[in-house]
């Protein structure tokens, strides 16, 4: 943690914004999250450890709707969350939207095959059973990452109209899973800092014995071109999206508006 970093920790403020790091799933976001809370510490703070203090999400939105301390001295929130969620709406200091997208279809493919080769995961039972293709319609929390999930997560709409909206409301800092690092980079520009070389993936590939994956499986094909076909506004998008993108300026130091 450097001098200027310290700076902006001890000037963080009531009109300091907060940097949001949304953690698609299957986006290296295990990978940023250790950056994150390397680099900042107890001010990257974590929306599973949210949950766990205020007693899931009911409790959450509970204490949210009548009391704002959690926000003191937070620079990032990061988590598997979106842009709906009440830590954004009800945020009593400017927000900056961060992210990171995959390739569509690669990502929920990745998805099933993670859950399936993690016997901890609440999915995983069910997801053994099926095969993608069958369950796209038979679990419902994964179903939901099988139709324009990130775009729902990142604006709350799948639309141009939507997604322009929320460029409108908020900053954003998107960025490609396979231009890692220079996402990386820029994020870390925005607190002015600099990263120091390649970042090490975590999380990347489980394989659990006698687990085929999705590739290996009889109605493959089939599911890849449902997919496509449910998923062809985040394709869209996601063709569209450089390697790193911002939709307007996104600078967090001390002082800052």
């Amino acid at each position: 943690m450097n001098a200027l970093l310290k700076e902006n920790i001890a000037a963080c403020g009531s009109d300091m914004p907060i940097l949001c790091f949304l953690h698609l799933p299957r986006t290296a976001g295990s990978t940023l999250n250790r950056l994150l809370k390397y680099t900042f510490a107890d001010r990257a703070i974590f929306h599973a450890d949210l949950l766990a203090a205020y007693g899931g999400e009911a409790g959450l939105s509970a204490t949210l709707a009548k009391d704002k301390a959690l926000y003191q001295g937070m620079m990032i929130l990061t988590g598997h969350y979106g842009v709906a969620h009440p830590l954004v709406r009800q945020a009593p200091r400017p927000l900056g939207i961060a992210a990171v997208l995959r390739q569509p279809v690669e990502r929920i493919v990745s998805l099933y095959d993670y859950i399936r080769a993690c016997p901890d995961h609440p999915e995983h039972a069910a997801l053994s059973r099926l095969t993608l293709h069958q369950a796209m319609d038979a679990v419902p929390k994964f179903a939901a990452h099988c139709r324009n999930a990130q775009l729902q997560t990142l604006f709350g709409a799948t639309d141009q109209r939507g997604i322009m909206a929320a460029f409108n409301r908020y900053p954003y800092l998107l960025g490609r899973m396979d231009a890692l690092e220079a996402f990386a980079q820029r994020l870390l520009a925005s607190f002015g800092l600099t990263l120091g070389g390649a970042l090490p993936r975590f999380n990347e590939r489980l394989c659990l014995p006698g687990v085929a994956p999705a590739q290996q499986q009889p109605d493959y094909a089939s599911a890849v071109a449902r997919l496509a076909q449910e998923n062809r506004a985040e394709l869209a998008f996601f063709a569209q999206l450089p390697a790193v993108f911002s939709s307007r300026p996104v600078k967090i130091s001390a002082g800052a508006a």
